[in-house]
């Protein structure tokens, strides 16, 4: 079955944790990836975050909000079975349309240096930015890394 996109919704949750932790692409934390963090972003975003599924599974899923300046995309995978069929390419394009219908101006995108899908992001348009260097803050004890021993050069299928 052909996989079809529709919004992201808190039973995806499962399915598309286990598609972050198996990646080395993307950076998963204790707080801001589980599952209530999950569901409270979809709640405050629910017209930005989209999920392609096949099969009746989630394969893949893209999260993305906004601060009502800038669009801030986060963690968009599709299940490497589902890769080469323009899945991301279709989640990327739903996000940027929903910021736009909602008066965004412009989005952006964390993505590890090593990744092999800047390649991606550099066909659709997002530029690197040389001249920022990005930095965090855990705010609370508690919100550790999940999955910092996989890095994204140690999976070439990205």
């Amino acid at each position: 079955m052909e996989p079809v996109c529709r919004q992201a919704r808190p039973e995806d949750y499962e399915a598309v944790y286990r598609l972050w932790m198996d990646s080395g692409g993307i950076g998963v934390t204790s707080l801001e990836d589980s599952k209530e963090y999950f569901e409270r972003f979809l709640q405050r975003n629910q017209a930005t975050c989209f999920t392609a599924e096949a099969d009746g599974r989630p394969v893949g899923i893209i999260l993305c909000g906004n601060d009502g300046r800038s669009g801030h995309i986060y963690h968009l995978i599709v299940d490497p079975a589902f890769r080469g069929r323009g899945l991301a390419r279709r989640l990327l394009q739903l996000s940027l349309e929903a910021l736009r219908a909602d008066g965004i101006g412009g989005a952006d995108a964390v993505v590890f240096r090593e990744n092999p899908a800047n390649d991606f992001w550099e066909q659709e348009g997002f530029r690197d930015r040389p001249d920022l260097i990005y930095r965090d803050i855990p705010l609370k004890q508690d919100n550790v890394w999940m999955n910092r021993s996989k890095r994204p050069g140690d999976y070439p299928k990205l």
